[in-house]
C-alpha cells in the first residue's frame, strides 16, 4: 500500500496531562470503529478582511485551522466501554493515535483533546456510541501531527501540516 488509508491497524486512547501524554503511558486499544466514520476534519480558520469604503478588500488574514475528529463505536455484548460518559459529557483530556491498515505510512497523533459520547440506536446497527473530539493546542508543537509506528517512544515523528 502506499496510501494511510483503510481499517486501522492500531486505534487507541490515553489521558492527557498538562497538554501532553506521559512518556511512559499507557494506551488503551479502541475497537475498529464502525466502517468510515473514522474521520479527522479541518475546520478553516477564520478570515479577517480589511476592506475600504466601497467594499474593495485592501488586506486579508486568516486565523489558524482547527480539527475536529470523530468514530462511531458498536456496543458489543461483554465489551466494556471506552469512555465513561454522563449524559453525553466525558470527563478530562484524551490524547488519540491511530494508523492507518498499512502501518508503514503515516498515522495521526492528537496529544489533548475534548470529547463528548452520545449513544442512538437503529435496527440495522443496534446500538451505536457516537465520539465526537476536538483537538486542542498540547504543550508543544501542532494540534495534529504525524505517528509513525514506533516500540520506544510516543513521541511523534514530524507533523501533519
Amino acid at each position: 500500500m502506499k496510501l494511510s488509508w483503510g481499517k486501522p491497524s492500531e486505534f487507541s486512547t490515553t489521558p492527557s496531562t498538562d497538554g501532553a501524554v506521559a512518556e511512559n503511558a499507557e494506551w488503551t486499544a479502541i475497537p475498529i470503529p464502525k466502517d468510515g466514520t473514522l474521520k479527522l476534519t479541518p475546520n478553516e480558520g477564520q478570515e479577517i478582511s480589511a476592506a475600504e469604503e466601497g467594499g474593495d478588500v485592501v488586506d486579508v488574514r486568516y486565523g489558524k485551522t482547527t480539527y475536529s475528529f470523530e468514530f462511531d463505536l458498536f456496543t458489543k455484548k461483554g465489551e466494556e466501554p471506552i469512555f465513561e460518559e454522563d449524559e453525553g459529557v466525558v470527563a478530562g483530556e484524551h490524547a488519540f493515535r491511530w494508523l492507518p491498515e498499512d502501518d508503514s505510512c503515516e498515522g495521526i497523533l492528537i496529544e489533548r483533546s475534548v470529547i463528548t459520547a452520545s449513544k442512538s440506536y437503529s435496527v440495522a446497527d443496534g446500538i451505536i456510541t457516537h465520539i465526537k473530539g476536538r483537538a486542542l493546542k498540547p504543550a508543544e508543537g501542532k494540534s495534529v501531527k504525524a505517528y509513525k509506528k514506533t516500540t520506544t517512544s510516543n513521541k511523534p515523528e514530524g507533523q501533519v501540516s
